[in-house]
């Protein structure tokens, strides 16, 4: 079986939701959120999506993931509404086709506090196998100290967090000079580079050296991580990184390691290869980003059967590690 962990979905209750909020507020991504989320049809055509995966093989089963939306920046009572009315509709989904979805993933509201991650707990009960966050939540990266109680939280349900990056057309490639990004390089190369800055700064802000239990999946095969390693595998001296080593007991690759990558590479096997020989195959998960393009999904296959020679080794990445980071040994996945 092949268990795609990073498969975007975009339900219709909370998408309408979405866009009229970043309408209302006059967000300037609303209108590249609206682009985005109609290149792909499957992403929100459910027959569409149906033939896609009949294509991919009777064995081919995903994990919903919410699309990337622009909501951490709405008041707590719009997060926490945006968060159940998401969640709800994925529950819905793998209810209602158990033969296709292996499982959700929870959408959070962080800005919510206490109510935020009593929401959390709620969704996990109900069946959430774990919280998709984002690179920058409210501008601010994961390692901000308002966001610690939700890793302790995730720490001690010992479920999963998946990351995505989020930086919008808004980030500048060349903040002096330029207005906003071009040709699409916010997500070309920006959401590489802020999955690795993310990466890299919760290791520093010692989050894993504390809760070494924490299951956190990254996007894109760990983004940029594998391509420099030689670059992150010392700290620079200086004030605040000799803070950082006093409070890390081993070297940052060390961490860095126990992160889990996806193969989502888009048809790009040196991607694949190098994520395989940083993380190891006990921490590479199958993932296309299902939902942008009809090709990821087939491309990454493709990725996997070209670089994989080992079928054993195909297993593992295709279905055994995500049934054993997800739980998903005693769930009955339907065939």
């Amino acid at each position: 079986m092949k268990i795609d962990v990073f498969a975007h979905v975009l339900p219709p209750r909370y998408a309408a939701r979405v866009f009229e909020l970043l309408r209302a507020r006059g967000d300037r991504s609303a209108e590249d959120y609206e682009r985005m989320m109609g290149l792909d049809p499957t992403l929100r055509d459910l027959d569409a999506r149906f033939r896609l995966m009949d294509e991919l093989g009777t064995d081919y089963r995903q994990v919903l993931v919410m699309a990337h939306t622009s909501v951490e920046h709405e008041a707590p009572d719009v997060a926490l509404e945006l968060a159940r009315t998401g969640n709800e509709e994925l529950a819905g989904l793998v209810a209602a086709h158990p033969d296709r979805f292996a499982g959700w993933v929870a959408q959070p509201a962080l800005q919510a506090g206490e109510r935020g991650l009593a929401a959390i707990e709620e969704a996990i009960g109900e069946g959430a196998l774990g919280v998709q966050v984002f690179t920058a939540m409210q501008g601010r990266c994961l390692d901000h100290p308002d966001y610690e109680p939700f890793f302790a939280l995730m720490a001690r349900l010992d479920r999963p967090i998946w990351i995505h990056p989020n930086r919008t057309v808004q980030w500048s490639d060349f903040p002096l000079t330029e207005p906003q990004s071009r040709f699409g390089m916010y997500v070309r190369a920006g959401w590489p580079t802020d999955t690795t800055v993310t990466m890299c700064r919760l290791v520093f802000a010692g989050y894993l050296e504390r809760w070494p239990e924490l299951k956190i999946i990254v996007h894109h095969s760990g983004g940029t991580v594998p391509m420099l390693a030689g670059r992150l595998k010392t700290l620079q001296r200086g004030p605040e990184t000799d803070k950082v080593a006093a409070r890390l007991t081993h070297e940052p690759l060390e961490y860095l390691k126990r992160f889990y990558a996806d193969t989502a590479n888009f048809g790009n096997p040196i991607g694949l290869r190098a994520a395989l020989d940083f993380f190891g195959p006990d921490h590479v998960v199958f993932a296309t980003d299902f939902g942008f393009s009809t090709l990821f999904a087939p491309e990454t296959i493709d990725d996997v059967e070209t670089v994989i020679g080992d079928e054993d080794l195909k297993r593992t990445i295709y279905e055994r590690n995500a049934r054993r980071l997800l739980r998903l040994e005693a769930a009955a996945l339907v065939d």
